[in-house]
């Protein structure tokens, strides 16, 4: 870097070169003619005076214009310096985001001011007179130090963003450490979980059990309160586990907790859950505020260290500034000392001083002059001539610095060429596509792009424009990408194109490219990278996923058709037992007829031969009007029946929207159902419901509701040996709610099926005709078409009860907001 440019050696180093092809004066002569004129230097003492006087004004003029800016700047740069050093440890200890954002601009304006006043350090730097070797050295802590700069710059933004986000999650932390004030305010509100309730003291039953569950829910809360106050991620991740768990547990006790207790302390630990755990909750915010403070302070940290780097930079800057002040302020003063004794020598010595010189020149400078002049011409020709450096005065020194810079261009001219070829061969060695087109117009390629677009480099080098490799539709995009990175000297972002090989086949590319200077025009530098593979491989993905939907929806819609068929089933069920149920009253309607229609013929026969006795007339009319009786009672009970089966089997095969009333309802599905449960011995069902409740809805899912549970119950939970009761209760909850409950005192569920009874195609008994689809059926009505909630609650041994809560006029729009709950 210390170097002079190499434009300047060929031009000093042309320069005696272009002398001699001028006409000029011998050197010999030259100094003869100087030694002529010795007589002359008294004269010569007042011209000495003036250029003294010259110097002097100009080493002042300097001193005034360059180096006392110089100190000035740089006390400023270190007093600046000072004031950031103070307000670093302000942001990273900023508590609200306005004093964040006021200390940071305070901090961005300190950084803007540095900056500026290392460019007019630069600027004077420039101003002044080279320097040599002190004055390269000052640029190049001046290049460091604004470099530092730029760096702290970019620290102090992400030190900025690091106490932001700490001060949000502070934020966060603290609103949910008032939620849970909140909650802790609920939560001993709860009957049983006043203050000193615990497990020890709490009364038996739930009243204890809520009190512990209470006191379990404080506890969390307490440990959830103090695990914010940690300083470690992984005692934070512990607790947060910890918390989890005690949640889970929570979850437990309260399901396992009757109504409405349970219910309240659900939504408690809902709350809790949501308070605590839940994503950019207590412990995600604590996580966060955390690791924002380990990363400010990590930053703040790095920030003192860049301060002080700059500061040590400025301090050696000050340091080299004072002392060439020094020096060149003590080579004033030399200056001034020499030049007087000069002139007050040069008078005295003037005679004698011009005799010496004309036998000085003459032994000991012309003849070494004429030496150097040639072996410098010799070297400027092209010949290995050494220029001769002997002696120890002023001209060996001009004879040494002509063979340095001789030296040092033949050396630079060496490393020049090497550095070409080393750049060529990494080039040449990369694995991504490189070429360099100005216009379009193709300059330079590598193996890597040719093999890319196969072909060879004179072949690719003919070609018109680079767009010839480009997809027709992608052109433009390409076009307006090269002007805009010519016009703002910015690299492109890395866009993906279709590309067009010399044999015509298309690739897929990615290009980035950006602005160069080759050989010494703009230029633009593409790189090229062939990702073929990875857009098929993402296009096979892309229809590997089609494939996949389409057997999802395929699969949804045979999932549709089984619970149609086995809705059907239920239905032809129903039908099959009816018709049987019908075949009894029907039987004896037509025995009574016929046994009818025989006794009128025998009354006409015996009418017609006027046979007939009072007896025997009063006896056709009792056993005529016994069996119309008959007749009139069966076929009232057929018709009953086929009426409530219409009715029933109509609802069950359709979608119709009415009102009805409940129990009339009820009874006629359990009418429609007798032929099946009939035959069950010992069987007793009840019905428990309001006479007036009537519903706005779809008869036709209550039906296959209830037919489904009570064919369930049928199969499920009663065996020949074991009958029992059950019962169908409605009652009309607030809010114009009604739950309707199907219970069986029957064998009930096992805890480890109990979970999957609405799984759909789950069944206990697939072996004897069961399909798994009746209580999934029932699940989706209730939560679908009815839009309301099923439960089912069952004990081993002593039965099971499915609650159902829907609303008593089923909302006409909306989406399914029902749930399951097993217990």
């Amino acid at each position: 870097m210390d170097a002079t440019p190499p434009s300047t050696d060929r031009t000093d180093a042309a320069a005696p070169l272009r002398r001699r092809r001028g006409a000029r004066v011998g050197i010999v002569l030259r100094i003869s003619i100087g030694l002529t004129i010795m007589t002359m230097l008294v004269l010569l003492v007042g011209v000495v005076s003036l250029s003294s006087f010259q110097l002097f004004r100009g080493e002042v003029s300097v001193l005034s214009t360059t180096t006392l800016p110089k100190v000035i700047t740089s006390a400023e740069l270190r007093g600046s310096l000072q004031k950031l050093v103070a307000r670093l440890p302000v942001l990273a200890g900023a508590a609200t985001t306005p004093q964040r954002r006021a200390i940071y601009d305070e901090l961005i304006s300190e950084l803007e001011f540095l900056r500026k006043l290392v460019e007019r350090m630069r600027d004077l730097h420039q101003q002044g007179e080279p320097g040599g070797d002190g004055e390269s050295d000052e640029l190049r802590l001046l290049e460091q130090a604004q470099s530092t700069l730029l760096i702290l710059a970019a620290t102090v933004a992400d030190l900025n963003a690091e106490v932001g986000r700490q001060i949000e999650a502070g934020a966060r932390q603290a609103e949910a450490i008032r939620a849970l004030a909140q909650l802790a305010d609920a939560l001993e509100r709860l009957p049983g979980a006043e203050p000193g309730t615990g497990p020890a003291v709490a009364a038996p039953g739930e009243g204890g059990m809520l009190g512990a569950w209470a006191v379990r829910a404080g506890a969390l809360m307490a440990r959830a309160a103090g695990a914010m106050q940690t300083d470690h991620l992984n005692r934070l991740r512990v607790e947060r586990r910890n918390a989890e768990n005690t949640l889970a547990e929570l979850g437990r006790l309260a399901a396992a907790t009757p109504e409405p207790e349970g219910s309240a302390m659900e939504r408690i630990r809902a709350d809790l859950a949501t308070i605590l755990v839940a994503p950019g909750a207590l412990f995600d915010s604590s996580a966060e505020r955390l690791q924002a403070r380990n990363r400010a302070q990590a930053l703040s940290g790095q920030s003192r260290v860049l301060v002080e780097t700059v500061d040590r930079f400025t301090l050696a800057l000050f340091d080299a500034i004072h002392d060439q002040s020094t020096d060149r302020t003590g080579d004033l003063a030399a200056m001034i000392q020499e030049r007087s004794r000069l002139v007050m020598v040069l008078g005295g010595a003037s005679i004698l001083l011009a005799i010496l010189v004309h036998l000085f020149f003459r032994r000991f400078l012309t003849s070494r002059l004429v030496a150097l002049n040639g072996a410098v011409l010799a070297r400027l020709s092209g010949s290995d001539a050494t220029v001769p450096v002997e002696g120890n005065d002023e001209i060996t020194d001009i004879a040494a610095s002509i063979r340095y810079f001789i030296d040092e261009i033949d050396r630079r001219q060496m490393d020049l060429a090497d550095n070409e070829r080393r750049f060529r061969d990494l080039v040449e060695g990369s694995i991504q596509g490189i070429i360099i087109h100005r216009d379009f117009r193709p300059l330079y390629a590598n193996d890597a792009f040719l093999q890319m677009l196969g072909g060879s480099l004179d072949r690719t080098l003919r070609v018109r424009s680079v767009l010839d490799f480009i997809a027709e539709d992608n052109r433009p995009l390409v076009e307006d990408n090269y002007r805009h990175i010519v016009a703002t000297g910015l690299p492109s972002e890395r866009r993906r194109l279709r590309a067009r090989r010399l044999d015509g086949s298309e690739r897929w590319i990615e290009l980035t490219s950006r602005r160069i200077d080759w050989k010494g025009e703009t230029a633009v530098q593409s790189i090229v990278v062939d990702v073929t593979r990875e857009v098929e491989a993402e296009a096979a993905l892309r229809r590997s996923r089609d494939a996949a939907e389409q057997a999802l929806r395929e699969l949804k819609e045979t999932q549709a058709s089984l619970i149609q068929a086995e809705k059907m089933a239920s239905l032809g069920q129903l039908v099959a037992g009816v018709a049987h149920e019908v075949n009894t009253p029907i039987g004896i309607t037509i025995t009574g007829a016929s046994q009818l229609a025989l006794q009128f013929e025998e009354l006409t026969r015996q009418l017609a031969a006027g046979a007939i006795k009072k007896s025997e007339f009063q006896r056709f009319l009792a056993d005529g009007g016994e069996m119309a009786r008959l007749i009139l009672s069966n076929s009232t009970r057929a018709a009953d029946l086929v009426q409530s089966f219409k009715m029933v089997a109509v609802d069950q095969s359709s979608d119709e929207r009415r009102r009805f009333e409940l129990r009339t309802y009820i009874g006629e599905l359990l009418r429609s159902l007798r032929p099946v449960y009939k035959d069950v011995a010992g069987l007793d069902i009840g019905v428990d419901s309001p006479d007036a409740l009537e519903l706005d809805g779809y008869p036709g899912a209550l039906s296959q509701i209830l037919t489904n549970l009570v064919l369930n119950a049928l199969t499920h939970a009663f065996t020949p040996h074991h009958p029992g009761r059950l019962t169908i209760a409605a009652r009309l909850l607030p809010q114009d709610q009604v739950e309707l409950t199907v219970a069986d005192d029957g064998l009930g569920i096992p805890s480890d099926i109990l979970p999957k009874i609405f799984d759909p195609f789950f069944t206990t008994r697939r072996g004897s005709g069961g399909s798994g689809l009746g209580l999934h059926i029932v699940y989706n009505l209730v939560t679908g078409t009815l839009r309301g909630t099923i439960t089912v609650q069952s004990i081993p041994g002593e039965g099971t009860r499915f609650t159902l809560r829907f609303p008593r006029v089923t909302p006409t729009a909306g989406t399914s907001v029902g749930k399951a709950e097993l217990v």
